[in-house]
């Protein structure tokens, strides 16, 4: 993990190996109130967090697990594609065609 930054800008991150809550309440942070929570990381087991509009990173107390796992999950949003796709042609439609 300490040579981790070697691989910056490579496209290549290395993941923890985190416990069930640990993962639950990293994924609260960063998916629960993402106008709230500027970004959210784990590094030796412990989970931090940057709020909007703060310079300064913050660890996540075990007291605030809680709070981060008892807020609801957004609602997932359709955007609907108004691309026009060509129509799956049969096999018999296709022998009529003339050639």
């Amino acid at each position: 993990m300490k040579r981790a930054k070697l691989l910056k800008g490579t496209g290549i991150f290395i993941n923890e190996d985190l416990t069930k809550i640990n993962a639950e309440v990293l994924a609260s942070l960063r998916r629960k109130e993402p106008e709230l929570v500027e970004k959210a990381w784990s590094r030796d087991g412990k989970l931090f967090q940057r709020y909007q509009g703060q310079e300064r990173n913050e660890q996540v107390t075990y007291d605030k697990y809680k709070f981060w796992l008892e807020k609801q999950w957004p609602t997932k949003t359709y955007v609907t594609n108004k691309t026009a796709y060509a129509r799956k042609v049969s096999n018999d439609s296709a022998s009529n065609r003339p050639t």
